[in-house]
């Protein structure tokens, strides 16, 4: 392998020209043709043939561009190669691998309701049986392992939020934007309720060494850089899909950790982000399904709505699959 090659993916200098994209010149076009080859060849590795070393490896330089470029494709035109490479390939496999049976299909209005009510129902991660086994356990540090990849793979939230804005129109947008707002109550926003609550646990998050934690798993990295793909999608049909699984699974998710910490002893103080989202998010869900009622014209993009939500349902699914067998092995 050549320097230029191994240069191509260095974490460190991609995130320098990211940084310093305001500033950048011509491009070398031997330093971009190894771009082209090496990022190409990382999702071949990572996203084609499945290697884990290189889906870890591919999800760290997703999950840090985006960090640098506010949640959007880098400016930058070697970073955004690479970026745009392993994203694409990404997406592809999630679409083949947990995209359900609507993906290229036309659905009717009554069909679309049903699929994602019956989608939350089944990969809706408030039956997973990790939530039993944190009940059961009742172990502090079995729950701040759940905790540190739950906040985590929130990272993002608002600015990907803020994103789908742009690609939406009429009731959809104004859906999203009210969504977007409520994250910013004039009272007290959701990242400072939710951040009081993590640091209740004796958590602090930094986002630069998080993915580096023994207790992060990969598929923490892959839902939040999901999110971050799908709203930077021209089409806004799976993004919309995508946060209604989110919303619709989070109130009966929420007044389950609700119960956990009153047992605890936990104040209300602390206990705020659990009790305003127990209820608000179930009006925000209503929302998301208003707005995509009122935004579809055409079966595909109803299909296209259920893939987005069933994607990210099964990937969170996945995701604590994973925690359940970090947790079990303090547990058991």
């Amino acid at each position: 392998m050549s320097e230029l090659t191994e240069r191509a993916l260095d974490l460190d200098r991609l995130r320098t020209r990211v940084r310093a994209s305001w500033e950048g010149g011509a491009v070398d076009d031997e330093a971009m043709a190894a771009a082209v080859s090496t990022s190409a060849e990382l999702a071949t590795r990572a996203y084609v043939q499945g290697e884990l070393d290189a889906r870890w490896r591919a999800e760290s330089i997703i999950y840090f561009l985006n960090i640098d470029s506010s949640f959007a494709p880098p400016v930058d035109p070697i970073a955004a190669v690479v970026w745009t490479t392993l994203m694409r390939s990404k997406l592809a496999r999630l679409r083949r691998d947990l995209g359900g049976e609507t993906a290229g299909s036309e659905i009717d209005r009554d069909d679309m309701f049903g699929l994602l009510e019956s989608a939350v129902a089944t990969w809706g991660a408030y039956n997973h049986p990790l939530l039993d086994d944190l009940e059961r356990a009742h172990n502090r540090e079995a729950y701040r392992i759940w905790a540190k990849n739950w906040f985590g793979s929130c990272y993002g939230f608002s600015h990907q939020l803020a994103c789908l804005i742009q690609r939406t129109a009429g009731t959809a947008r104004k859906a999203v934007l009210e969504n977007l707002n409520d994250e910013f109550d004039d009272d007290v926003t959701h990242d400072v309720l939710r951040t009081r609550f993590y640091e209740s646990l004796g958590l602090r998050h930094n986002s630069e060494t998080a993915i580096e934690d023994p207790d992060w798993v990969l598929e923490s990295s892959e839902l939040l850089n999901l999110r971050t793909g799908l709203c930077n999608l021209s089409d806004p049909m799976p993004a919309l899909g995508c946060f209604y699984g989110v919303e619709a699974n989070w109130p009966p998710e929420c007044r389950r950790h609700h119960a956990m910490h009153e047992r605890d002893g936990l104040d209300d103080q602390v206990l705020e982000y659990w009790t305003t989202h127990a209820s608000a998010d179930e009006h925000h869900a209503k929302e998301w399904l208003d707005a995509v009622d009122s935004l579809c014209r055409t079966g595909a993009e109803r299909a296209a709505v259920v893939e987005g939500a069933v994607i990210q349902l099964r990937l969170r699914w996945r995701m604590y699959d994973s925690i359940r067998e970090r947790v079990r092995a303090i547990v058991d």
